[in-house]
């Protein structure tokens, strides 16, 4: 028995002993780093509370700012779109000024953009869901009631976008002719202008499509930076925010 309780006892080794290492010594030294310096319960629960707390802070801001750079991407990718759908149908049909404005939304896209377009879903100039979300808002939070109507033209291309067309009354050149709205992130929320939809302007002169905001309606007066500002605030709709965040690059509101 006496053979057992010595075997538990920590070696010490020879060199130590020589330099008047005692087995107290070595015993004070094993409590001391298994015990008087490990952190209590209190203590660990106190780190996970602060660093909850900086969690709760900084992660949300992080997600946010994150999520605003995809909706960015998405608009400069559905402006590249537009650049593109307009430069072939300019090669095929002419100058946009000569074509045929006289036609509705439907006779308009079906000619004029729908052939350059990769459709993965198209709903047409009807009250078919799925092509658009319905509920959508303004940057102010006001509800705009649907899109889903026959007056616009919607299709989903095969990147997940929603678009919806439609054509506007004015016939005198260079006036705005028609608009597109782009969900970036189709039906997924928040469906709000400014945020994830946007809209792009057709003007029928050497303009062609233009973000919203960049020309007034009658398509010859720019619109100021100020102006733009205004508009594409909490405060307002949001319908001219495509210009702000192309310049920028960025959302900053």
């Amino acid at each position: 028995m006496k053979k057992e309780c010595a075997s538990r006892q920590p070696v010490v080794g020879a060199k130590a002993l020589a330099q008047g290492v005692k087995m107290g010594d070595v015993g004070i030294s094993f409590r001391n780093s298994t015990g008087a310096n490990a952190f209590t319960l209190a203590e660990v629960l106190l780190t996970l509370a602060i660093i909850g707390v900086v969690a709760a802070l900084t992660i949300p801001a992080v997600i946010t700012k994150v999520t605003k750079d995809q909706y960015v991407t998405g608009l400069k990718k559905a402006y590249n779109t537009m650049k593109a759908v307009e430069r072939e149908a300019r090669e095929e049909h002419g100058p946009m000024e000569n074509w045929d404005w006289s036609g509705n939304s439907i006779v308009q896209f079906e000619k004029y953009f729908l052939p350059y377009l990769d459709v993965l879903k198209n709903c047409g100039s009807t009250e078919e869901k799925g092509c658009f979300a319905e509920g959508v808002t303004y940057l102010d939070g006001s509800s705009m009631s649907t899109l889903n109507t026959t007056s616009y033209y919607r299709i989903v291309t095969s990147d997940g976008m929603s678009w919806a067309y439609i054509k506007y009354g004015i016939i005198t050149l260079p006036y705005l002719r028609s608009a597109f709205t782009v969900d970036v992130n189709g039906l997924k929320g928040p469906n709000r202008w400014g945020r994830d939809i946007f809209d792009f302007y057709v003007y029928p002169s050497n303009l062609g499509i233009k973000p919203a905001g960049s020309y007034s309606f009658n398509g010859t007066t720019s619109i100021s930076t100020s102006d733009v500002d205004s508009e594409c605030s909490t405060s307002d709709d949001g319908t001219y925010c495509a210009t702000k965040v192309l310049a920028e690059g960025t959302m900053n509101y």
